[in-house]
């Protein structure tokens, strides 16, 4: 028996399905599913719009695939959650109550409560719950958590993060700007920082305050400002202009800075003037490599029984956190435009 869950391990491939065929799917988890022969020849597309699944099985020779997810409920062995953030909960709770293994895509659910039944459902069918966060694949963001956890830069003083790009994903439904609850730039980029710091930290910092761009709709830019035991943490989001990507994590003993994508190095500055660059061992040559890595991992948990990279009980507090962002944000203060009525198809802003 498989020890995180209670079903037997296979002693074949397992049969994967993929649901959700956007640009997700099509960048990340094939290219890497196609590594793995014996995996594809029973992988199953499953998306309600017929033209892209049947696109992308063309193009990945991929022999079978479903418009309803739920026709294949008792057929697989493990599923990848591929869709719409919005869509996480009800059907990766489906096919959990189903004994199904599951791989999600980041945030695991849009409500800490939904996120936390979906973790208890798992534990209860005995089932792995993974979520891909790839930014803890990162050696450097290991490296990191253990350079924390030893103490190497004394009591933690702050630390900024901050990450920003134009919005270019090329995504094939456009559901970023179609979802009932608007969300932006805090819930997309958010469930990769907030996750970070709080997998650093040990623990869920505090919100101090939560401010972005939004007059009721998608926020396109956030400033989130938190405390835990003492340590300030900035976080500036974007998806409207590039920002200096790049995390300072101050200490009393010195600083570790980096690049927010830079996964095999790290440098750690210290005030008596010495200057670690920690070079680290990677296999990953590319952002999309991790990809292999983590259906890799999602392979084993099912044939072997080894932990998941990113068990979804581990992010709760992230999930937890971007709530409470939410609910406590604030308009950033404009003060172009307290002296000015907006007037927008007849309403008074």
């Amino acid at each position: 028996m498989n020890e995180l869950s209670n079903k037997p391990l296979l002693n074949r491939a397992p049969r994967l399905a993929l649901i959700g065929c956007g640009a997700i799917a099509e960048v990340y988890h094939l290219p890497a599913l196609a590594k793995h022969r014996a995996v594809m020849e029973n992988l199953v597309l499953v998306d309600t719009n017929e033209v892209r699944t049947k696109e992308l099985a063309e193009k990945f020779n991929v022999r079978k695939t479903a418009q309803d997810y739920r026709t294949i409920l008792q057929e697989v062995d493990g599923v990848i959650i591929a869709l719409p953030h919005h869509l996480h909960y009800a059907i990766t709770l489906d096919f959990l109550q189903h004994g199904v293994h599951v791989l999600c895509e980041k945030p695991l659910a849009e409500a800490p409560k939904e996120a936390q039944q979906m973790v208890d459902q798992a534990q209860q069918s005995g089932v792995a719950l993974a979520v891909n966060l790839t930014r803890r694949l990162f050696p450097a963001y290991r490296k990191i958590k253990e350079l924390l956890a030893t103490d190497t830069l004394g009591k933690l003083i702050s630390i900024q993060y901050v990450e920003g790009h134009p919005f270019t994903w090329p995504t094939a439904s456009g559901f970023y700007f179609k979802k009932a609850s608007p969300t932006g730039v805090l819930l997309d980029k958010g469930a990769h920082s907030l996750d970070a710091i709080c997998w650093w930290l040990g623990g869920k910092p505090t919100v101090l305050s939560s401010e972005n761009d939004s007059f009721g709709g998608f926020e396109g830019a956030a400033l989130v400002k938190l405390l835990h035991n003492g340590c300030a943490i900035e976080l500036k989001l974007s998806w409207l202009n590039r920002l200096q990507n790049r995390y300072s994590i101050v200490g009393e003993l010195g600083k570790i800075e980096g690049g927010i994508e830079e996964w095999d190095c790290v440098t750690v500055n210290y005030n008596s003037g010495r200057t670690s660059k920690i070079k680290l061992a990677a296999h990953e040559r590319a952002y999309n490599d991790f990809g292999n890595t983590m259906l890799t991992n999602f392979i084993d948990v099912i044939t072997q029984g080894v932990k998941p990279l990113v068990p979804a009980a581990e992010m709760l507090a992230s999930v937890e956190l971007i709530d409470e962002c939410y609910k406590t944000v604030r308009r950033f203060q404009m003060p172009w435009l307290e002296t000015t009525k907006m007037i927008y198809d007849g309403v008074t802003l």
